[in-house]
């Protein structure tokens, strides 16, 4: 796999940098990083670059790492679709490009398919190396993509009004209702 590149970085590089940034080497990765490839060569020069990933797992990562688009800075968005499709666009233009994994055309790809299903048990997973050698040799096969117009920006551009919640006193967006969602009822801890 000497000079491969992918989305502009060296693969051994890329391999190095994916398991500092996810923690370890993950096919999803992998796969993200090659569909990403594919979007950003169709996209091409797009100074207002923004990725939705229709997943949570793995594909978001693989965005931080190869673009300026984080979920911190807003230009990446997350749909919990559960599927493994993203979509890079201009957010000026609209125009972009999404690319996802066939699942149809798994079937020639044993590793790769029972990785996607997870179908096989931790313990009997093939070593990265040789899932990553057939998930490299079955991108050009699996992933598709089409050019696409967004409906809209997902990312909004002007500045939420934010005031203090009138039960904790905390700041919140204040279009989310006359307070903010954990006094609201919708709490995910408790004060010990």
């Amino acid at each position: 796999m000497k000079n491969r590149v992918i989305a502009g970085v060296d693969y051994e590089s890329f391999l190095v940098q994916m398991e500092e940034f996810h923690g370890y080497r993950s096919p999803g990765m992998l796969v993200g990083a090659l569909m990403l490839d594919r979007v950003l060569a169709a996209v091409g020069e797009a100074p207002y670059l923004n990725v939705v990933c229709e997943t949570v797992v793995c594909l978001p990562d693989a965005v931080q790492l190869l673009t300026p688009c984080t979920i911190g800075n807003g230009f990446l968005q997350l749909l919990d679709w559960g599927k493994f499709a993203l979509t890079g666009y201009d957010r000026q233009t609209l125009k972009g490009e999404r690319a996802w994994l066939d699942y149809d055309r798994m079937a020639e790809y044993p590793l790769v398919r029972g990785w996607f299903e997870r179908t096989g048990q931790r313990k009997e997973k093939p070593p990265f190396q040789q899932l990553a050698e057939e998930i490299l040799a079955a991108a050009p096969v699996l992933i598709r993509h089409r050019p696409v117009t967004m409906l809209r920006a997902l990312k909004k551009s002007a500045p939420v009004t934010t005031g203090p919640c009138p039960g904790c006193g905390e700041s919140y967006p204040l279009h989310l209702g006359k307070a903010c969602p954990s006094c609201m009822g919708e709490a995910y801890c408790r004060p010990v």
